[in-house]
């Protein structure tokens, strides 16, 4: 049901998780999400304080942060991007980044509303259904806050209104793992989420034993490192956690980030002698992705996410051994599967990840995909990485999977979709049997840089700016921007 109210907004602020604090880019890491938060100080402790900073307590130990009322968080507004002189007394100021002459840039906006109101974001789409309004205008405005109740150990209960800002002299131990300073509790989309507000340079040195190995050489740390910040800024101008309450996730789906876990001396040089790089092409933030193992080659952008075509992102050859063999089409591909390498330096994960082989039953495969009394499967198309990303499943019906990730799920999550079907071929269908052997190489997508070429690059004696030109061709190393608007 619509409700119909006059915003009285003025001069609000939008709060945007990011910010500049003295030159230095701050994230909102989101570290948990729920109704309930298990949460504890380790060996130290914590303060909590509310947005007044009039309300304050310290605790020790374990304590538990549930939420009391999230159904009052907020609003939903329509922005009016035509004529905001309408209601010009009215106004929030919005914040939000950008990348403009070569600089990261938090903008500061004021955004004007119609003067109506909705209790939940159907009723709002409901209302812009009706005036033609686009989806993009509807916008998320707090107007009560939720409240927090915190309990410690002995039962002590005390209440406060999000966002909760929290302060450690230790560690927060969530999920046991060991996060250290600054964070915030507060209600997104009726959650309770639990954020780190992190200096960029700290967020990747908790992103880098996690994602190559605190273990692996400086030269590939270094080179993860300019990545893994590229990436950072790539995914913050994007903003797909806006509306969650944060910036990154702390998960595969961003990068993974544990805080302090496995941090060592080798992490911080690393991140030290890195400081603030970044990639930039033309001007702009490349794209820096990355993944565990190409198999071989990367491959391109366009054929793994059919994007537009980008220059750095075209494959590279990322094994010396595999630039004799065509791995697009069948017969390249499966030679280079079944050739044999020498993994003697390779860590045990490099070894899982350059060659792999699984099974899944016919039965398993024809019920992820719906094809009934499935016989057969035509390999349509691979890309220059050799992974598959068309293929025809055959049966009583038939059905085309178009993409690598819609394959590797329909084959039950494989590694990757560089894979060969081991089977009898009849012309160029391969007749499947009760059991289907899969024989493959590579772990990840293929795109951008290769986490398992860069170790062996490194231990070859590369630097990591070679190594970053052998996955980006032609971007340059860029250290000069952070810029705040105001």
């Amino acid at each position: 049901m619509r409700r119909i109210l006059l915003i009285l907004l003025l001069l609000m602020t939008l709060v945007y998780a990011a910010e500049f604090r003295d030159d230095v880019l701050y994230l909102e890491i989101n570290l948990a999400s729920g109704t309930t938060l298990q949460l504890s100080t380790g060996n130290g402790s914590i303060e909590l304080s509310d947005e007044s900073m009039l309300f304050n307590r310290r605790i020790k130990g374990q304590f538990q942060v549930s939420v009391v009322n999230p159904e009052v968080t907020s609003v939903y507004g329509i922005l009016n991007r035509e004529k905001p002189e309408i209601i010009s007394d009215d106004a929030i100021v919005a914040q939000s980044f950008a990348w403009e002459e070569n600089h990261l840039v938090l903008k500061h906006e004021l955004q004007y509303f119609y003067p109506y109101s909705f209790n939940s974001l159907d009723s709002a789409r409901v209302f812009a259904d009706e005036y033609g309004f686009p989806y993009s205008n509807i916008m998320a405005i707090p107007i009560v806050n939720s409240t927090l109740m915190v309990e410690d150990s002995q039962g002590q209960i005390s209440y406060y209104e999000s966002p909760l800002r929290l302060k450690s002299t230790e560690n927060l131990i969530v999920n046991e793992l060991p996060y250290a300073d600054e964070f915030v509790l507060e209600i997104a989309q009726g959650k309770l989420n639990l954020n780190q507000i992190v200096a960029i340079e700290e967020y990747i040195a908790g992103v880098l034993p996690n994602e190559i190995g605190p273990s692996s050489p400086l030269e590939a740390l270094k080179a993860q490192a300019v990545a893994a910040r590229t990436h950072a800024v790539s995914l913050l101008l994007n903003n797909r956690h806006r509306d969650q309450g944060y910036d990154l996730c702390s998960s595969t789906h961003c990068q993974v980030y544990k805080g302090r876990h496995l941090r060592n001396e080798n992490i911080e040089e690393a991140v030290m002698q890195t400081a603030a790089e970044i990639l930039t092409l033309d001007g702009r933030v490349a794209d820096a992705t990355y993944h565990s193992s190409c198999g071989g080659k990367t491959d391109s952008s366009v054929n793994i996410w059919n994007g537009a075509p980008l220059a750095h992102l075209s494959g590279a050859t990322c094994y010396s051994d595999a630039e004799n063999y065509d791995l697009s089409t069948e017969k390249g591909a499966t030679s280079w599967i079944n050739h044999k390498l020498d993994t003697s330096d390779m860590s045990s994960w490099e070894k899982a990840s350059i060659s792999w082989r699984r099974n899944i039953s016919r039965a398993t495969l024809s019920q992820n995909t719906g094809v009934k009394n499935l016989h057969s499967v035509q390999i349509l198309a691979r890309g220059n990485s050799g992974r598959i990303l068309k293929l025809k499943l055959i049966g009583d019906n038939e059905l085309i999977l178009d993409g690598e990730f819609k394959i590797r799920q329909a084959f039950g999550n494989l590694p990757s979709s560089f894979f060969s079907i081991l089977g009898a071929r009849l012309q160029d269908k391969i007749m499947l049997s009760s059991s289907i052997d899969l024989a493959g190489r590579g772990s990840g997508h293929g795109v951008g840089l290769c986490q398992m070429g860069t170790l062996r690059k490194a231990r070859a004696g590369s630097t990591y700016s070679d190594i970053l030109q052998n996955y980006y061709p032609n971007t340059i190393i860029f250290t000069d921007w952070i810029h705040d608007e105001e």
